[in-house]
């Protein structure tokens, strides 16, 4: 049997185990097909993205030292404890996690008021975010970073020193006119911010930075003393 984590709470806290490993379900690709009369075959456009993935988990629940009615209102409570899409982990995939929303209606089985299964989907994004993505890298001028996968990854970036600089990465380029030591450039919402305060105006950008699968060249130049990428590496 296995734990899922989800919105932050395990299911072993919630009397809640996997009983079966979920299946593998991956994405179906986002592409547009148009059929032109009289020419074989369909135009494919390809929008370079993924659509949402659904992962199912058989889930049985323990009431022998917990009433039935108060262990399956806890776990209903649990599914549906999110307003969006919230963190998603499991023991079988222990190196990753998914972004995922419980969105369905279901029906708990009752086994002599003692135990009770249910099968559980969730709504993923496409995404299998690497938890070794999630640390920091401090970068220098001049560095080669490299993406170990085969997807160009949305970073949060981490700008430090005073005055104006430019960022280059890759084919990317961020100019900042005016640097607060620690301020975020967050690919992925497409936001720059230092803490609460939004920090847009502080830079000019005409495409967030990405992280493109293998070696990455990155400088800076004027007031900027350092770098910090989280770079949010995922698969499929």
């Amino acid at each position: 049997m296995g734990i899922i984590i989800f919105n932050g709470v395990s299911s072993m806290d919630l009397h809640t185990l996997v009983q079966h490993p979920p299946e593998y379900a991956f994405p179906e690709k986002d592409c547009e097909a148009t059929h032109v009369p009289g020419r074989n075959g369909d135009i494919i456009v390809d929008t370079g993205s993924w659509k949402n993935v659904d992962r199912t988990y058989n889930l049985a629940i323990d009431a022998r030292k917990i009433s039935y009615t108060e262990v399956a209102s806890k776990l209903v409570q649990w599914l549906h404890s999110s307003n969006g899409y919230a963190r998603l982990e499991d023991s079988y995939e222990p190196d990753f996690y998914r972004m995922a929303i419980y969105k369905d209606q279901g029906t708990i089985s009752n086994i002599y008021n003692k135990a009770g299964t249910i099968d559980v989907t969730f709504n993923c994004k496409p995404q299998r975010y690497f938890k070794s993505g999630e640390e920091p890298d401090t970068i220098n001028h001049g560095m080669e970073y490299r993406n170990p996968t085969d997807f160009a990854s949305r970073p949060k970036i981490i700008v430090h020193g005073s005055g104006s600089g430019n960022i280059y990465i890759g084919n990317y380029h961020v100019g900042v006119n005016s640097i607060i030591d620690g301020m975020i450039i967050d690919s992925e919402i497409q936001d720059v911010y230092y803490g609460t305060t939004n920090c847009n105006q502080n830079v000019s950008i005409d495409e967030f930075p990405k992280i493109v699968s293998g070696n990455n060249y990155i400088s800076f130049s004027g007031g900027i003393t350092s770098l910090e990428i989280i770079p949010r590496w995922w698969t499929l």
